[in-house]
């Protein structure tokens, strides 16, 4: 598996509607298609990640912003993306409740 997959099946699993693209390119395996598009509805945002590779480390940049960052991890990339689609609220990997204690022991 590469990166891109870990980055991408990771924000998935913790925001369901983030939508994630390759570029489409018009001659694959001449051009290059290491470049991935992030949305998600409840940003304008639109973040991208790009590796010719699809392994770390990842050139960061989104719409609204001139700054290049460069995510060197997994993990990196994935803060990056939740940051700068800045993406909150309760995650569904991280939906730990603990039970209601029954009576006294």
């Amino acid at each position: 598996m590469r990166d891109i997959d870990a980055i991408i099946n990771q924000l998935r699993l913790a925001y369901p509607d983030i939508s994630a693209e390759q570029l489409v390119v018009l001659h694959p395996g001449a051009d290059d298609d290491g470049l991935w598009f992030f949305r998600h509805p409840a940003s304008e945002v639109e973040l991208q990640l790009e590796s010719s590779t699809g392994i770390c480390p990842f050139v960061v940049e989104s719409s609204p912003s001139v700054d290049r960052l460069t995510a060197n991890t997994v993990e990196q990339a994935v803060r990056f993306v939740v940051a700068g689609l800045s993406l909150t609220g309760p995650q569904p990997n991280n939906s730990f409740k603990p039970s209601p204690h029954q009576g006294g022991a």
